[in-house]
């Protein structure tokens, strides 16, 4: 698990994120990273959704530096810093992509209506597997799995069933990620993977 303050760096997306608060730290209570993104590249993830009380903001970023736009429940949105975006749950989204002609440094903040360290510990394992296989050479500059097999078992055992993929009924979601989850291991995947950490 990640300790405040490691650093990762996506050689793909060329995206650096910091851990400032993390599962364990907070109780599981919030998730709290910061990513720096250089102009062109966004942070990764495809359309998706956070299940959670409807009107709860469960996921915000705040613009720290730069410009950025993002797309929440199917409207386009910009900002420069300062700015917040906030993502209610239940409600599709993209992550932030950076707008502008400099860095853009943005602060995700995930909070949970109730606490669940196993949860935001699943969105730590997400990013971390994500940018090691990055590091690899092994994801897409859109922050997705070359590997179908490597994708599925991440996704089952990071994220699912609270985060699932937007336009995509879970009734085919559920069996298709969990099949595919179930032939990964018979093959050996791991479902997490450590990146290497940036000196500190």
């Amino acid at each position: 698990m990640p300790s405040r303050g490691d650093q990762y760096f996506n050689p793909v997306t060329k995206t650096r994120l910091v851990f400032v608060e993390t599962a364990e730290q907070s109780g599981g209570r919030e998730l709290i990273l910061d990513w720096f993104v250089p102009p062109g590249e966004k942070l990764a993830g495809a359309n998706h959704i956070h299940s959670g009380p409807d009107g709860f903001v469960l996921e915000r970023f705040e613009l720290i530096a730069g410009d950025a736009s993002c797309r929440i429940g199917g409207r386009q949105l910009s900002g420069s810093a300062p700015h917040l975006f906030e993502i209610p749950a239940n409600t599709s989204h993209v992550h932030p992509r950076n707008a502008g002609s400099s860095e853009l440094h943005v602060r995700q903040r995930i909070a949970l209506s109730e606490p669940s360290p196993d949860i935001l510990a699943g969105v730590e394992r997400f990013f971390e597997t994500l940018t090691a296989v990055s590091q690899r050479r092994r994801a897409t500059r859109n922050g997705d799995f070359y590997d179908p097999l490597q994708a599925a078992i991440t996704f089952v055992d990071a994220l699912l069933p609270g985060t699932y993929l937007s336009g995509i009924p879970l009734s085919v979601q559920f069996p298709i990620f969990n099949g595919l989850a179930s032939v990964a291991r018979r093959l050996g995947y791991r479902p997490h993977i450590l990146p290497e950490k940036l000196p500190t």
